[in-house]
């Protein structure tokens, strides 16, 4: 079940990584795109993640040394998953890997080779109706 679960994990991630390359594709000529990997992940923040999902990033913390957390503490897809505990986390985690292959595929196409990776807070979701993601991206 857990080799199945991978295969599926790696397909969601895949499908994820097309639509971020192809949507950078679609943006590129509106814009001026940044080259500086900082400024990459600021345009990430706030221009791309605002035309993926209606707002910006609420947070962006780095080490400055190609290490960048970026955090949705409103993620409107873990809003809708209800049920119990164990199943929502399993259900998240499979949900998560399409937004890190987005933000993977359009990081690539801005010519920023990354690892990406999400958690949520199934804590914070307990005390009220948000979901909040964190979404780990590291510059290899």
């Amino acid at each position: 079940e857990e080799a199945q679960r991978m295969v599926v994990a790696a397909k969601i991630e895949s499908m994820g990584h097309s639509i971020g390359y192809r949507f950078i594709e679609r943006i590129a000529f509106q814009r001026m795109l940044p080259a500086d990997p900082l400024e990459v992940i600021k345009f990430l923040c706030k221009d791309v993640w605002q035309e993926l999902f209606g707002k910006p990033i609420d947070k962006l913390q780095t080490n400055h040394r190609g290490v960048f957390v970026l955090k949705d503490n409103d993620f409107k897809w873990l809003a809708q998953h209800s049920g119990s505990e164990p199943q929502f986390q399993r259900a998240a985690s499979l949900l998560l890997n399409f937004p890190c292959g987005m933000i993977r595929g359009a990081l690539e196409n801005l010519g920023i080779r990354s690892l990406v990776s999400a958690d949520f807070s199934p804590e914070e979701a307990s005390k009220s109706d948000k979901r909040a993601a964190a979404f780990h991206v590291r510059i290899r």
